[in-house]
């Protein structure tokens, strides 16, 4: 990762995207506090992130990784449950407000699947910045949406979100601002519409590609060109 700085404001909704080993997901680890830079500074709200007790960092960030266990001898309900440890005191049991806001966080997402309950664990920690790597890749496209839609309903009540993202029209769709990388390196940074155009996009991931505006939206559209 070399030269790569990121912003994520309150009520944004940013995206990372990228080819394989672009250094999305090192990115999004450095963003949380979770790794360590080589070289300059994470700042939560204003503060060094690796200062904070992890506590109050927790309160701060929230992340899904890619690669959650997925063999936790837990309830859907108890593993949401488990996003609100940091706002309890060492021994202290969830008051009515934690658990509403677990079940709010399940009902929003719905399902049992795994990928759900992890995320729903996310969305139950309510803090003021979401980091989510790879977030859809379990999903079926009915759940992208409603996903989508709980990230963009998140950004309305002033919180911001990081999303790393595979597939290029949900990115454009679903983030006000993309910063595309390449090899660790960020190609491209702005609006969808500044970020996901031909000569940009075939630069990063080595291929033709087509972009065309939705008929519905007039956000960009990307599909590899396949010759025949």
């Amino acid at each position: 990762m070399a030269g790569v700085s990121l912003r994520v404001d309150a009520g944004e909704v940013l995206g990372l995207i990228g080819p394989n080993a672009a250094g999305k997901s090192t990115l999004a680890r450095i963003a949380c506090g979770l790794l360590r830079p080589s070289a300059g500074s994470v700042r939560l709200r204003g503060d060094d992130a690796f200062a904070l007790p992890r506590r109050e960092r927790a309160r701060r960030v929230a992340f899904l990784s890619q690669d959650e266990p997925a063999d936790l001898p837990f309830t859907a309900r108890e593993v949401a449950l488990m996003g609100r440890a940091p706002h309890l005191g060492l021994w202290a049991l969830e008051a009515p407000g934690d658990r509403a806001l677990a079940e709010s966080a399940l009902a929003e997402l719905s399902g049992g699947e795994r990928q759900r309950v992890f995320l729903a664990r996310a969305f139950a920690q309510d803090a003021a910045l979401l980091v989510l790597d790879e977030p859809t890749g379990a999903l079926d496209l009915s759940h992208q949406v409603l996903l989508v839609r709980a990230v963009r309903r998140r950004a309305q009540s002033g919180r911001g979100a990081l999303l790393v993202l595979h597939d290029l029209a949900l990115a454009g769709a679903a983030c006000d601002r993309l910063l595309l990388l390449r090899a660790g390196r960020m190609l491209a940074e702005g609006p969808s519409l500044e970020v996901l155009r031909p000569e940009v996009l075939g630069a990063a991931y080595g291929t033709e590609v087509h972009v065309v505006p939705d008929p519905a939206t007039g956000q960009p559209l990307v599909a590899p060109r396949i010759p025949r």
